[in-house]
């Protein structure tokens, strides 16, 4: 009868550390594709981050081309505004003396 209890006690133990053994596979499998999602999702960050930078690149970019259209405006503008107001001076100055 105590070689049976032996027999079954050994059993159950090979049982329990075959299980255990499985567990740890399953619990290093799991880890080992864990740390694979999270250097993948590590790496569509940095990807991100790069590609939004070049995004403001270009818009600041863009920006600083639009204000030297501006700036490049500023002066032929201002001397057709200084034109008119000059024009509409005269005119006002003829009306006034043809009065």
């Amino acid at each position: 009868m105590l070689d049976r209890q032996d027999n079954d006690k050994q059993n159950a133990l090979q049982v329990t550390e075959a299980a255990n053994r499985a567990g740890a596979i399953v619990t290093d499998h799991i880890r080992s594709i864990i740390d694979q999602a999270e250097a993948s999702a590590a790496e569509i960050r940095r990807a991100a981050e790069v590609e939004a930078d070049a995004v403001r690149q270009r818009a600041a970019e863009s920006a600083a081309r639009i204000l030297e259209r501006i700036d490049a405006l500023d002066g032929p503008l201002s001397e057709l505004v200084a034109g008119l107001q000059r024009e509409a001076d005269s005119l006002t100055s003829d009306f006034d003396r043809s009065r």
